[in-house]
Protein backbone atom coordinates (compact mmCIF):
# COMPACT_ATOMS: atom_id res chain seq x y z
CA UNK A 1 0.00 0.00 0.00
CA UNK A 2 3.09 2.84 1.03
CA UNK A 3 4.74 1.59 -2.58
CA UNK A 4 1.88 2.31 -4.26
CA UNK A 5 1.01 5.58 -2.72
CA UNK A 6 5.03 6.51 -3.08
CA UNK A 7 4.21 5.92 -6.99
CA UNK A 8 1.42 7.73 -7.07
CA UNK A 9 2.62 10.77 -5.71
CA UNK A 10 5.97 10.35 -7.76
CA UNK A 11 3.48 10.03 -11.33
CA UNK A 12 1.97 13.22 -9.35
CA UNK A 13 5.39 15.22 -9.59
CA UNK A 14 6.36 14.05 -12.74
CA UNK A 15 3.35 15.24 -14.18
CA UNK A 16 3.47 18.34 -12.22
CA UNK A 17 6.55 19.19 -13.85
CA UNK A 18 5.98 18.02 -17.52
CA UNK A 19 3.21 20.66 -16.97
CA UNK A 20 5.17 23.67 -16.27
CA UNK A 21 7.45 22.39 -19.09
CA UNK A 22 5.16 22.22 -21.67
CA UNK A 23 2.73 24.80 -20.67
CA UNK A 24 6.07 27.29 -21.07
CA UNK A 25 7.99 25.92 -24.12
CA UNK A 26 4.86 23.54 -26.13
CA UNK A 27 5.67 19.91 -27.19
CA UNK A 28 8.14 19.99 -29.48
CA UNK A 29 10.65 22.73 -27.26
CA UNK A 30 10.03 20.57 -24.20
CA UNK A 31 13.28 18.72 -23.08
CA UNK A 32 12.80 15.06 -21.21
CA UNK A 33 16.11 16.58 -19.32
CA UNK A 34 13.92 19.46 -18.02
CA UNK A 35 11.24 17.78 -16.53
CA UNK A 36 13.94 15.63 -14.92
CA UNK A 37 16.09 18.42 -13.65
CA UNK A 38 12.44 19.66 -11.94
CA UNK A 39 11.96 16.46 -10.40
CA UNK A 40 15.23 15.83 -9.03
CA UNK A 41 14.90 12.29 -10.63
CA UNK A 42 17.01 10.62 -12.99
CA UNK A 43 16.20 9.89 -16.29
CA UNK A 44 15.08 6.11 -15.55
CA UNK A 45 13.02 6.74 -12.87
CA UNK A 46 11.23 9.27 -14.80
CA UNK A 47 10.83 6.80 -18.13
CA UNK A 48 9.95 3.75 -14.76
CA UNK A 49 7.01 6.01 -15.13
CA UNK A 50 6.22 7.66 -18.81
CA UNK A 51 8.09 5.38 -21.53
CA UNK A 52 8.41 8.99 -23.32
CA UNK A 53 7.78 12.59 -23.82
CA UNK A 54 4.17 11.71 -25.81
CA UNK A 55 3.65 9.58 -23.15
CA UNK A 56 3.39 12.30 -20.86
CA UNK A 57 1.55 14.47 -23.08
CA UNK A 58 -0.86 11.94 -23.78
CA UNK A 59 -1.15 11.57 -19.50
CA UNK A 60 -1.72 15.40 -19.25
CA UNK A 61 -4.22 15.85 -22.17
CA UNK A 62 -6.44 12.76 -21.20
CA UNK A 63 -6.87 13.93 -17.32
CA UNK A 64 -7.44 17.43 -18.82
CA UNK A 65 -9.85 16.29 -21.17
CA UNK A 66 -12.22 14.56 -18.11
CA UNK A 67 -11.40 17.70 -16.42
CA UNK A 68 -13.37 19.85 -18.78
CA UNK A 69 -16.51 17.48 -18.43
CA UNK A 70 -16.54 18.91 -15.41
CA UNK A 71 -15.92 22.59 -16.30
CA UNK A 72 -18.49 22.63 -18.97
CA UNK A 73 -21.30 21.31 -16.48
CA UNK A 74 -23.16 24.12 -14.90
CA UNK A 75 -23.85 23.42 -11.00
CA UNK A 76 -26.73 21.07 -10.65
CA UNK A 77 -28.25 23.02 -7.50
CA UNK A 78 -29.28 26.39 -9.13
CA UNK A 79 -31.75 27.05 -11.97
CA UNK A 80 -31.27 26.63 -15.60
CA UNK A 81 -29.35 30.05 -16.13
CA UNK A 82 -29.90 32.00 -19.94
CA UNK A 83 -28.00 31.27 -22.57
CA UNK A 84 -25.78 34.84 -21.87
CA UNK A 85 -25.49 34.02 -18.45
CA UNK A 86 -24.07 30.21 -18.95
CA UNK A 87 -21.75 31.75 -21.49
CA UNK A 88 -20.11 34.21 -18.84
CA UNK A 89 -20.26 31.44 -16.23
CA UNK A 90 -18.02 29.22 -18.30
CA UNK A 91 -16.15 31.87 -19.54
CA UNK A 92 -15.41 32.67 -15.76
CA UNK A 93 -14.89 28.72 -15.12
CA UNK A 94 -12.14 28.22 -17.78
CA UNK A 95 -10.68 31.72 -16.72
CA UNK A 96 -10.09 30.03 -13.39
CA UNK A 97 -8.15 27.10 -14.38
CA UNK A 98 -6.08 28.93 -17.21
CA UNK A 99 -4.92 30.65 -14.10
CA UNK A 100 -4.39 28.20 -11.54
CA UNK A 101 -4.38 25.12 -13.09
CA UNK A 102 -0.90 24.58 -14.94
CA UNK A 103 -1.72 21.04 -15.95
CA UNK A 104 -5.03 22.21 -17.72
CA UNK A 105 -3.16 24.97 -19.40
CA UNK A 106 -0.10 23.25 -20.46
CA UNK A 107 -3.11 19.91 -21.67
CA UNK A 108 -4.52 22.94 -23.67
CA UNK A 109 -1.17 24.03 -25.25
CA UNK A 110 -0.49 20.70 -26.02
CA UNK A 111 -3.62 20.24 -27.19
CA UNK A 112 -3.46 23.80 -30.14
CA UNK A 113 0.07 22.54 -31.08
CA UNK A 114 -1.11 18.83 -32.10
CA UNK A 115 -4.26 19.98 -33.50
CA UNK A 116 -3.22 22.25 -36.12
CA UNK A 117 -3.49 19.76 -39.20
CA UNK A 118 -6.16 20.95 -41.45
CA UNK A 119 -9.53 19.28 -41.11
CA UNK A 120 -8.81 17.91 -37.55
CA UNK A 121 -11.65 18.70 -35.68
CA UNK A 122 -11.43 16.41 -32.74
CA UNK A 123 -9.67 16.45 -29.74
CA UNK A 124 -9.67 18.67 -26.74
CA UNK A 125 -9.43 22.36 -27.88
CA UNK A 126 -11.59 21.50 -30.60
CA UNK A 127 -13.96 20.47 -28.39
CA UNK A 128 -13.60 23.21 -26.09
CA UNK A 129 -13.82 25.64 -29.49
CA UNK A 130 -17.17 24.28 -30.62
CA UNK A 131 -18.26 24.45 -26.85
CA UNK A 132 -17.65 28.01 -27.04
CA UNK A 133 -19.34 28.43 -30.26
CA UNK A 134 -22.31 26.92 -29.31
CA UNK A 135 -22.62 29.16 -26.12
CA UNK A 136 -22.43 32.23 -28.27
CA UNK A 137 -25.27 31.12 -31.00
CA UNK A 138 -27.11 30.35 -28.18
CA UNK A 139 -26.93 34.11 -26.45
CA UNK A 140 -26.79 35.48 -29.96
CA UNK A 141 -30.10 33.98 -30.48
CA UNK A 142 -31.83 35.09 -27.38
CA UNK A 143 -29.97 38.49 -27.85
CA UNK A 144 -27.76 38.48 -25.28
CA UNK A 145 -25.02 38.51 -27.25
CA UNK A 146 -24.01 40.54 -30.09
CA UNK A 147 -24.67 39.29 -33.19
CA UNK A 148 -22.69 42.01 -35.28
CA UNK A 149 -19.97 38.99 -35.01
CA UNK A 150 -20.28 35.54 -36.02
CA UNK A 151 -19.93 32.86 -33.07
CA UNK A 152 -16.67 31.67 -34.08
CA UNK A 153 -15.09 34.72 -34.65
CA UNK A 154 -16.39 35.78 -30.74
CA UNK A 155 -15.10 31.87 -29.67
CA UNK A 156 -11.68 32.62 -31.31
CA UNK A 157 -11.31 35.96 -30.08
CA UNK A 158 -12.32 34.31 -26.16
CA UNK A 159 -10.11 31.39 -26.44
CA UNK A 160 -7.24 34.19 -27.75
CA UNK A 161 -7.48 35.95 -24.60
CA UNK A 162 -8.14 32.55 -22.24
CA UNK A 163 -4.95 31.31 -24.22
CA UNK A 164 -2.60 34.59 -24.34
CA UNK A 165 -3.23 36.10 -21.07
CA UNK A 166 -1.25 33.13 -19.40
CA UNK A 167 1.91 33.68 -21.53
CA UNK A 168 1.80 37.07 -20.77
CA UNK A 169 3.70 38.86 -18.19
CA UNK A 170 1.88 40.19 -14.99
CA UNK A 171 1.45 44.04 -15.69
CA UNK A 172 3.66 46.60 -13.42
CA UNK A 173 1.59 47.32 -10.25
CA UNK A 174 3.51 51.25 -10.73
CA UNK A 175 2.17 51.66 -13.60
CA UNK A 176 -1.25 50.71 -13.68
CA UNK A 177 -0.43 47.36 -15.20
CA UNK A 178 -1.88 44.90 -12.31
CA UNK A 179 -5.15 45.52 -13.46
CA UNK A 180 -5.00 44.77 -17.12
CA UNK A 181 -6.54 40.71 -17.49
CA UNK A 182 -9.29 42.28 -15.69
CA UNK A 183 -9.63 45.30 -18.02
CA UNK A 184 -9.24 42.69 -20.97
CA UNK A 185 -12.31 40.77 -19.74
CA UNK A 186 -13.56 43.77 -19.52
CA UNK A 187 -13.23 44.81 -22.99
CA UNK A 188 -14.34 41.36 -23.70
CA UNK A 189 -17.63 41.40 -22.16
CA UNK A 190 -18.22 44.80 -23.78
CA UNK A 191 -17.69 42.88 -27.31
CA UNK A 192 -19.68 40.40 -26.66
CA UNK A 193 -22.65 42.64 -24.67
CA UNK A 194 -22.28 45.52 -26.31
CA UNK A 195 -24.88 48.43 -24.43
Amino acid sequence: MVKQARAWQTRERVLDAAAAEFAAHGFAATKVEAVVARTGMTKGALYAHFGSKHQLAVALVTESSRHWELIREPPDEQPSPSPGSALTELIRRMRGQFESNVRFRAALRLAADCERRPGDSAGLFADIRQEMVTGIRKAQAELEVTPVHSPESLAYLVLAVLYGSSYLPAGDADRGGAGEPDEAWRAIHTVLHPA
